[in-house]
């Protein structure tokens, strides 16, 4: 994702890509000679190829101020990676986080109080042909929101700030209320993440198998339950709808939790299920289903590793 995205913001008309620098903060110098031996990224999107000539920095070497950061990577890595460039920020930088789930965003608005802190919802897809050469894959939509509470900080984020992203090119639209978005995402990743895993497939197989079905209508209706319970949440209403719609629109795909533990990777799974238990645990509702669930997440974890 930060490959597409910092390929779209390269290609924005000359005064707003000018008005900044586009940088890819890359953990290893390999990657940073690499990306200054290719001159840059290579995007493909259908039949269009574009050069797009962005720059990379060793996140350990790089000293300029950081005004606007885009954080595309896995929820589990987000406050390590802010950590290592929070000496950059001043009090107007804007943090904008891709991330799925919920949980991480509340953690980097308690932490990083004195900046503008946004989330972006997308459901736009893409992938990694060779280092550095991303396809655009799947076109959908984007929602930009403010997540800092109102107050001294919120009044120093930028208005314009979708002004200066890629609105058009990645069909983004200003939310005021992300964080309803964000609770109903969290939910159906919930939903649906854990049980692709255990059953080890597609995601449109779990509308085919009648026994699987079953299982996540009793799924969803349970997230509803615990969600609804919780004081800072947004009200959930009609989750399996919303899963179902989800399901049979991306029912050949491989979820990203399904992707990374058969490539032995650490998944983003406590994000989901794990941290709605400590969300029902808190509210004191029960969740028996979401907690079998959790078990044979991890059982099927050690099998898929085998």
């Amino acid at each position: 994702m930060a490959c597409l995205w910092a390929a779209r913001l390269w290609e924005m008309p000359e005064p707003l890509q000018h008005h900044r620098k586009i940088t890819l903060l890359l953990r290893r110098q390999e990657e940073v000679q690499l990306l200054r031996e290719r001159d840059g990224l290579r995007l493909t999107e259908r039949d269009n190829r574009v050069h797009a000539h962005v720059k990379g920095s060793l996140i350990s070497q790089h000293t300029l101020a950081i005004t606007h950061l885009l954080v595309c990577t896995k929820a589990q890595d987000v406050e390590e990676a802010l950590a290592s460039v929070a000496h950059l920020f001043t009090s107007h930088t804007c943090i904008v986080l891709l991330q799925n789930g919920v949980k991480v965003q509340q953690q980097i608005v308690s932490l990083y109080q004195e900046q503008c802190v946004y989330a972006l919802s997308t459901s736009q897809g893409a992938y990694l042909q060779a280092p550095f050469d991303v396809v655009h894959a799947g076109f959908g939509a984007s929602y930009l929101g403010l997540l800092t509470p109102t107050g001294s900080s919120a009044k120093r984020c930028p208005e314009n700030l979708l002004e200066q992203l890629p609105a058009s090119t990645l069909n983004i639209h200003w939310d005021a209320n992300i964080t309803s978005r964000l609770w109903m995402k969290f939910a159906i990743n919930c939903a649906i993440n854990a049980l692709t895993v255990i059953n080890n497939c597609r995601n449109g197989e779990l509308l085919q198998n009648t026994r699987i079905r079953s299982e996540l209508i009793a799924l969803c209706t349970e997230i509803e339950s615990v969600v609804n319970n919780v004081p800072q949440a947004a009200p959930l209403v009609g989750l399996f709808t919303q899963v179902e719609t989800v399901l049979l629109a991306t029912a050949d795909n491989i979820s990203s939790t399904l992707q990374d533990a058969r490539k032995g990777k650490t998944t983003e799974f406590d994000h989901f299920n794990p941290y709605l238990c400590q969300l029902a645990q808190q509210s004191q509702t029960a969740n028996p289903v979401n907690t079998h669930l959790i078990d044979l997440f991890f059982q099927s974890l050690a099998g898929l590793a085998d």
